[in-house]
Formats: C-alpha cells, structure tokens, sequence
C-alpha cells in the first residue's frame, strides 16, 4: 500500500513523497517522481524520515515534572489529567494576570498549513498572547517589501534557463539540494554562476566565489548600481516607466566608487569588474538571495539594496528569495475571527527578556525548540526556570525545552495526521495523507486543541472543525490553485499559478527605490550600507549544520560535536592548535568547542554550526554566545552579527 506524504521540515524543497506501508507499519519514503521539482530525488534528511518517526526515544505518552525544572524527571500521566491541568491553569491564570499573561510559542516545527496554524485558533479564542514568529527571514520579507510589495521573483524553472546565476549570501548544496541540482543543470547548459558569500561553501565550488567581508553586501550592490549609473549600462525606460526615487537614489549611490567597494568589501578590483560585466551583459539572470545574510544588524537593508540590482537592468523581479504562492485564506485557517480582545505580540528575538520581564505567567510551546534554536540562551534559561512560570511543551522528543516544561504532551509525526503543504521554493500544493496510527498515546496539533477546546467548554465551531474539511474549503476558495481537492488526493500534489509580476504592491504600485513608507517606519527612505562593528576581536557566523533541520534531527545523530572553524592565521595567531578545545565568549556567555582549521573561513571570521542540542554537546551549543539584537527590518534576528573572543 501506498501513501502521499510531504516532507513537513522547514526546507524550501517541501518535497512531494509516496510513502510505503506494510502490515499496518510504515516501511519506506521515496520521491514522488510525477511532482515536477521534486522529481526522482530525496535528500538524506527526507529519507531518514521513517528512522525519524519509528525512534525509540520518542515520547509516547502525556507526562508531568517530578524534579527540578531542567533536570528531565518526569511521570506518565493520562491525557484526561493533562488536559484538566492546562485547562486549570489557562483558567487561574487568565484570571489573575489577564489572558495575555498565557503565552503561544509555536513555529516551524510542522511546515504542514493546518498542523502548524489550527493552534492559533484556540489560542485567538482565549485571547493569549503571542510570541511573533520573526527570527528566520523577516527582515528580508520587508525589505522586498519596501522595493516591491512582496517577495515574489523568479521561480525554478525561470533560473534554471537564466544564462547568468547570481548566488548571494545562499547555500543550496546544503539547505535546497534541488535548488543545487538546478544550478548544476543551468551550468551544463552554458549558465555563468557566481557565489557571493564569506564562506567558501560546498556551493561557492560550482562557480565563481567573491569571498566578501560580512556585512558588506549593500555597499557591494550599491556600488554596482553606481558603476551601471555611471556607464550608462541601467536601462532608463524601464526606470522611467516601472519605478519612484531614481533621482534620490542616484545621489546616494554616488560615493559607493570602485575603489570605496573595494576597499569596504574586501573584493579585487578586477573581481568587481568582472562581476559587473557578466551582470550587466549575461541575460536573462537571476540573484537568488539567501537567509543567513539578512540575519545581520544590517541584513534588511542588504536585501533592499541587492533586490534592486535586477530593476536597473530591466528585470521585473530578477530575484528569488522567498516565493510563497497561493492566495490561502490566512485568517479562516488561524480564526482570526474569534478574537475578542487585542493579542499582545513578543518578539520571538528576544524572548529571553521578555520571559525575564515577568509578562508570561503560562507558555505553550508548540513546534518549536527554544532552548536549543533561540540566542542569548543563558538569560532564556532563566527564564524557563521560573517556578511561576507554568510551561507545556507538544513534543515527539525530550528536547532541551521539554526537560524546562510542567507537562510534556507527545506529538505525532507528519506519517500520523494529515496535512497539505505550500513550499517557498517552488510552486505546488502537496497532499500529506495519514499513513499509520500514532505511536503510543501521539496526538497530532489539531486534535490536542480540539481535545483542549472540549475540556475548557468552549463552544465556537471552528475550534473542531476537522482536518479535511479545512483543506477542502482553502482549496475550493483559491483562485490560484490549478485543479479540485479531489485532484490532488489522485496525484498528491496540485500547481499553483505564478502571480503577476509587473504588479507592484507598493504603495506608489512601483517599485520603490526610495520609500516614503519606509521612512515613516524608520527603516530610511533609502537603502543603505551600514558598518557593523564588534568590539571583540572575531564575527561569529553560525548557519544550520547539513544534517540538521534547525534543532531537528541531532538525538538521531549523536556524535555530532561542537566545532568551531577557524583560518590557519588566526590560529597561530591564537596558539590553538586542530583538535584542541576552546572557550568562545562575549556578553551573553560562553561555550566549548573543538577547533578546525579550514582556509573556506577568512581572517577575523569564525564559522560554528547550529543548532545543536545542549544537552547532546556538553551542556551549551553557539546559542550561548548568539546575540538577540532585534533588527529594524521585521524584528528579524542578528545572528550572524555575533562577536566573541577566544580563551
């Protein structure tokens, strides 16, 4: 028997699978070769995912702390007796310190539409707050924004037949393995590829690597746009026609000269000028604008700058960065109609201060591992401490945060419910049928909080509205999907359609170099380059390790370690040696590691994969030293503008 199941990670592949059942028990994934972008190939992580599912450590049953908080010491209890404790709680809490004082922390734990939203509906009903979920790509949302109304550019299709790739601050050989194959495939066709990151990745191998300083990005696009101004290389009709501000725009770009760019990014001269040759003369291109460069103090306006490369030339959206499709009625799937009172938002940045302000006097989390993917992770601990901080955690595993929790609720994995799924790649809806009964006393989002909803008596219909019927009304009530419900369940998967990309949702219906919205906002009407600076010695950048997804994964990989990448000059210039152990510390905290040379990390960089499990790597991860500096640009994250010193 077989089964279509989608791969529910926080991956932009959202892979298309046929799941293979035997006896009642799951047996094997493979792709499901008829979805076009997925096509013959899985990734590594996508077929661990029945090892994933059939783990002994998962957790089985609802339980309750027995121990201190943190020490993982906990007893089986029924389900009927959590539920009546949260409800209590929800209850008495409510009552004491208001609804708001209840706190929802779910994320990306589920990428699956009703599994990862329905929560929000029992939650909207109760009035709770919320923690907002900014940390990943927010700041490069709005920056896109600001210049175009939305995010959506080029789809992988259009690159692939682009004669000229541009690949920035983005490492698809490890986060979008058919993003890779894509570009392999636009090389063998004759595609120039270039790779603009500091790191020398397994990507930047496929073409030509500009290793630039972080952080320098804008003054780079910046002084490219400069180069085609002065040259009289940008097209000037397609400016006249499709954009607002080039007259304030062109002013600020003039101090962005070669030499500056040069001297700011680190870059050759003759690099530089290569590169703007290419782009000004290889077409059609395509920047594709990765996530971990816009996780810096200046990551939105990195984006903003680099988004608008394309439009000097005479590309409509010559750019892919995040490209969600389907017009999905958001509101009806979280029930933003059962609000009643005005929810209050935290930045999921910097939770720690926020649970260190004694605002929350309950969070659920959902979907999320704080205590291992959050920053400045010695403040949220405290936090998480708390004796009157009352924590439940939905969980398939004892994570770091489930040992934080009072009552530890088991999940299901996406093989136990149904789902349907959108990617931010590509441009299909998937279908994920459910393919064999939770393990244990599993229960999947949308049932636990139907299941909480009957207990606390509340009555409004969309709070046990069923999975299927849900998927069937947002795919009746789309205007962007290409065929029925009933389509979908024969083929596993439905094409959404491209949207209009000559529409500008801004608010000029341009695109918009300079941004009068943008500067009521405080995020400048223009873009611009911003120096970051630490005052210690070395930038920590700290991307996702290849065999994880966010946290997910590492107890399935436990001889993982904590390694920091280091250049063979800094090390002699620090005394370290390969293989020994270090101490990186700042004014978060500190953490342990053991020291790699590598030549792809350039002087004054330091490379540490994240987000490994404290509690699988001696007691900390590089969170411990991350900074929850909270950006202009949609509260996102500044990761990667992480400064440490060396013990």
């Amino acid at each position: 028997m077989y089964i279509f199941s989608t791969c529910p990670r926080d991956c932009p592949d959202t892979c298309s699978m046929i799941t293979r059942v035997r006896a009642g028990k799951l047996h094997s994934v493979e792709a499901n070769k008829k979805q076009p972008f997925t096509g013959k190939m899985i990734c590594a992580k996508g077929k661990g995912l029945p090892q994933h599912a059939n783990s002994k450590d998962r957790v089985l049953y609802p339980m309750k702390r027995m121990g201190k908080k943190g020490d993982g010491q906990f007893e089986r209890i029924s389900w009927d007796d959590a539920l009546k404790k949260i409800a209590e709680e929800i209850r008495s809490r409510s009552a004491e310190f208001g609804s708001n004082s209840v706190v929802q922390l779910s994320h990306a734990g589920t990428m699956g539409l009703i599994q990862r939203h329905f929560p929000s509906r029992f939650f909207n009903a109760i009035g709770a707050a919320r923690v907002a979920e900014t940390i990943c790509s927010d700041a490069g949302d709005k920056a896109l924004e600001v210049v175009y109304g939305s995010a959506n550019g080029m789809l992988p299709d259009e690159i692939e037949k682009c004669r000229l790739i541009v690949v920035w601050g983005m490492n698809p050989a490890w986060s979008s393995p058919h993003g890779f194959e894509i570009l392999k495939r636009a090389k063998k066709a004759g595609a120039k590829i270039y790779v603009i990151d500091p790191i020398r990745t397994a990507t930047a191998e496929i073409g030509t690597h500009l290793q630039i300083r972080p952080t320098t990005d804008a003054a780079l696009a910046l002084g490219v746009v400069n180069h085609l101004i002065e040259n009289r290389l940008h097209n000037e009709e397609f400016l006249r026609l499709n954009t607002t501000g080039f007259d304030k725009f062109e002013e600020v770009v003039k101090k962005f000269d070669m030499r500056n760019i040069s001297r700011t990014t680190g870059l050759g001269i003759s690099q530089i000028e290569d590169f703007m040759g290419d782009y000004t003369s290889l077409r059609p291109s395509c920047i594709m604008i990765g996530y971990g460069m816009q996780r810096n103090r200046n990551g939105g306006d990195m984006v903003r700058a680099i988004s608008i490369l394309p439009a000097m030339i005479g590309e409509k959206r010559g750019f892919f960065y995040s490209t969600n499709l389907g017009d999905f009625d958001r509101d009806y799937l979280k029930g933003t109609a059962l609000i009643s009172r005005l929810r209050e938002e935290h930045c999921m940045v910097d939770f720690g201060r926020t649970l260190d302000s004694d605002a929350a006097k309950m969070l659920f989390v959902c979907g999320s591992n704080p205590l291992a993917t959050f920053p400045n992770q010695k403040l949220l601990r405290r936090g998480f401490s708390r004796e009157d901080l009352y924590v439940v955690v939905h969980d398939l595993f004892m994570t770091d945060t489930a040992d934080y929790a009072d009552i530890v609720l088991p999940a299901t994995t996406s093989f136990e419910h149904f789902d349907i799924h959108t990617s931010y790649f590509h441009q299909y809806l998937s279908l994920n049928e459910k393919a064999m009964e939770p393990m244990g006393e599993a229960m999947c989002n949308s049932d636990l909080f139907r299941a909480l909803a009957a207990k606390m008596k509340l009555r409004s219909k969309e709070l046990f509205e069923e999975d299927e019927k849900i998927a069937r009304t947002l795919v009746s009530k789309s205007r962007a999907v290409e065929g029925t419900y009933d389509a979908m369940t024969k083929k596993g998967f439905l094409r959404l359609k491209q949207v209009d990309r000559s529409v500008y949702q801004t608010p000029s219906g341009k695109i918009e170099l300079y941004s009068s919205a943008a500067e009521t906002e405080g995020l400048g009407g223009l873009p611009s380059h911003i120096e970051v600076r630490g005052r210690l010695p070395y930038q920590l950048i700290s991307p996702v390790h290849q065999q994880l997804c966010r946290s997910q994964y590492h107890n399935l990989w436990p001889n993982l370690e904590p390694v920091v990448y280091i250049s063979p000059k800094d090390a002699k210039g620090e005394r370290i040696e390969a293989g020994s152990q270090i101490t990186l510390r700042n004014e978060f905290g500190e953490t342990n590691v053991k020291v790699e040379l590598s030549d792809n990390v350039p002087e004054g960089v330091l490379l540490c994969y994240s987000a490994l499990w404290p509690k699988l790597s001696g007691g900390t991860n590089v969170n411990f030293v991350t900074t929850d500096f909270v950006q202009r640009y949609g509260q996102c994250s500044a990761l990667n503008s992480t400064f440490v010193e060396i013990l």
